[in-house]
């Protein structure tokens, strides 16, 4: 399974022979490029994203502009190649944008959780159809070889990251072990939506996803009523770092500080337009080192093959999610 997720990060950082370059975003001088990973249906977050992109524009004086890559790591490789400006995307984004591109996180989601307290971190979940025989993460545990197991993506802190994490915990599974080894078969659905879908249309029986997907106020952007009624939360793992804005390298100290500021008054006074992408409450400021711990953790557990996931140069056809 590790080769075969090597192989399949591998292949998503390859560079398309002949594709075009994008304009470097630090090249445009007037404008500023934002790119928001993709999570559901890429062209409702686009729509949605060039809302907040307008909000940006009055604030800052300047054209903003806001793409949805195609794919988790596109979101990486735009804040390296500096195709974009900045991102909002999860913790493991930000640190691969740190370590290959030395990124730097400006401000942090806070989310309200089920008794509606904010936080800046959330909780990782199981999910199975309401009609499943599995009633808890005990019987995932026992059964597990009968199992279908769909994750988010390789590269999703709550989608797998730390789903990983829990089968260690759970001793299930030995730090570095191939994950397919304790189940049926794994697959990645690519996105929250798509590996609740594998669940829903019988091609899984247990996805790892972020429980704003399911529950609060945001789950509706994800699935309608109708098919959330049929899935149910089997288990929970908490400690998933929120989301962050996070700034290209070299990006001006000034720069930071607008896009920083710019970012707060939105949450203050437009908190619907966040709440349209992603379902967040609002933003505020947090130590970068201490955010992301328990991910780095996490991410020791897997033994994920990252190096080489980000590239340097892109197509637009990538950056753009066509």
């Amino acid at each position: 399974m590790l080769k075969r997720l090597s192989l399949f990060i591998a292949a998503a950082a390859l560079v398309l022979v002949g594709s075009l370059q994008l304009v470097s975003a630090e090249d445009k001088g007037d404008e500023l490029v934002i790119v928001f990973q993709k999570q559901k249906d890429p062209a409702k977050i686009r729509e949605e994203a060039n809302r907040v992109a307008d909000y940006l524009s009055k604030e800052l004086g300047m054209k903003v502009t806001a793409q949805v890559p195609s794919d988790y790591s596109a979101s990486v490789q735009a804040l390296v190649s500096k195709k974009a400006d900045i991102a909002y995307v999860d913790s493991m984004a930000y640190l691969l944008a740190k370590r290959d591109g030395d990124a730097s996180m400006l401000l942090v989601e806070q989310r309200p959780d089920g008794s509606g307290k904010l936080r800046t971190e959330y909780d990782s979940i199981f999910v199975v159809r309401k009609d499943s025989e599995l009633k808890s993460v005990e019987d995932l545990k026992s059964k597990s070889k009968d199992l279908r197991m769909v994750f988010t993506s390789p590269t999703s802190t709550s989608g797998y990251i730390m789903a990983y994490r829990r089968f260690v915990q759970e001793g299930m599974l030995k730090p570095k072990a191939d994950v397919s080894s304790i189940f049926k078969s794994v697959s990645f659905g690519g996105g929250y939506v798509q590996a609740l879908e594998q669940v829903l249309n019988g091609r899984g029986d247990v996805a790892a996803v972020s429980f704003y997907t399911l529950e609060g106020p945001s789950a509706a952007k994800y699935l309608p009523e109708e098919q959330r009624s049929q899935l149910r939360v089997l288990g929970r793992t908490p400690g998933v770092p929120t989301h962050a804005i996070v700034a290209r390298g070299g990006l001006s100290a000034e720069m930071k500080q607008r896009v920083s500021a710019a970012m707060l008054s939105l949450s203050k006074n437009k908190p619907e337009l966040l709440s349209d992408v992603y379902g967040t409450s609002q933003f505020t400021t947090a130590n970068p080192d201490e955010h992301v711990r328990a991910a780095i953790e996490a991410v020791e557990y897997t033994g994920l093959p990252l190096k080489g996931i980000v590239k340097k140069s892109i197509s637009p056809s990538e950056i753009n999610g066509a």
